[in-house]
């Protein structure tokens, strides 16, 4: 365990006996969400009008569960953690340092000598997205900035396609979607209330039934990184990620429902990080995006040639339309 983990510079294992638990990266490798977005929502209409023309990351809160081979040496890392608010962790496994400060304890388990400790942190430098008003000179260096392009091509072995992110296939990310995203994609928005009366003394309530609309509806999209390495991970997430952050909304198309939506991100979760012996990564993980606009609409199907060329009628130039 020596030589995995240093805080300011000192080796956490040699210093305090402590090494990060397996699995214990998920929450650390996560990304934030979006500062507060204003938005409008206009009661003709669907959904609501957000605006994303310069979308900011906040920073975040998360638990880092480690483990601890003399328990009372918990008292020398409080110590350490407690001269000034920030101090720096190289995770040499992951190959990425965070300025953190510590928030709270959230858990000390003992027996005998070794233990099980858990810490809260806070990341006040959370990944920028360069525009042209971002001063990069004055970003903090713990601060990544959001540039990394995704792949020309699919990587070698990969075995899927047709969902895209503005016209880019999510495999040119290194990206796998998982069972479930379809469901999320089609389920319906909720319904927005109209006015609605309830007087006391007449049974049930007087509604507006003029018009329905929707809400927003938030799509949890089930994602899948495998890597050969820690580097090859962090090339496939950033290039995700620097694709959904851009400003204004992004363009998702999934080839199974032959629908495009309009969306933006939300939040990020890992559900699990896992670093193996041979140094393969594996990252499952959720992508919430909200999707602003998302009216539920009938199926339809357009007459087209074998060459799948949609026909147009003369001379409106309109389309054969079909609704199956």
């Amino acid at each position: 365990m020596v030589g995995k983990l240093f805080i300011d510079g000192l080796d956490a294992f040699s210093e305090y006996g402590i090494f990060v638990e397996q699995y214990g990266y998920k929450a650390l490798v996560q990304m934030p969400s979006f500062k507060k977005l204003n938005s409008t929502e206009w009661p003709e209409y669907d959904g609501e009008e957000v605006d994303l023309t310069d979308p900011i990351l906040d920073s975040k809160t998360f638990s880092i569960p480690f483990c601890i081979t003399d328990i009372e040496n918990a008292s020398d890392l409080f110590e350490v953690l407690s001269d000034g608010a920030y101090h720096i962790f190289d995770f040499m496994e992951i190959g990425k340092s965070y300025k953190l400060r510590l928030m709270t304890n959230p858990s000390l388990l003992g027996k005998i000598r070794l233990g099980k400790i858990t810490l809260n942190f806070a990341d006040d430098f959370p990944p920028v997205y360069p525009t042209e008003e971002t001063d990069t000179e004055n970003l903090d260096e713990y601060n990544t900035l959001l540039d990394q392009a995704p792949y020309a091509a699919a990587p070698t072995g990969f075995k899927q396609n047709g969902y895209e992110l503005d016209g880019i296939d999510l495999s040119r990310f290194g990206v796998y979607v998982l069972d479930g995203t379809d469901r999320n994609m089609q389920k319906a928005p909720n319904v927005r209330e109209n006015l609605k009366v309830n007087v006391a003394n007449r049974p049930g309530v007087i509604y507006d039934d003029e018009a329905v609309f929707y809400k927003t509806k938030d799509v949890a999209m089930k994602l899948f990184i495998y890597a050969e390495n820690i580097a090859q991970f962090w090339e496939r997430w950033y290039a995700l990620f620097t694709a959904l952050l851009k400003p204004e909304l992004r363009k998702l198309y999934n080839d199974n429902t032959l629908e495009e939506y309009n969306c933006y991100y939300k939040s990020n979760a890992v559900t699990r990080f896992d670093i193996r012996r041979n140094g393969r990564v594996w990252c499952e993980f959720t992508v919430t995006l909200t999707f602003p606009d998302s009216r539920p609409d009938g199926n339809y199907c357009v007459l087209a040639t074998e060459d799948k060329e949609v026909v147009i009628t003369e001379p409106e130039e309109g389309l054969i339309v079909f609704r199956i």
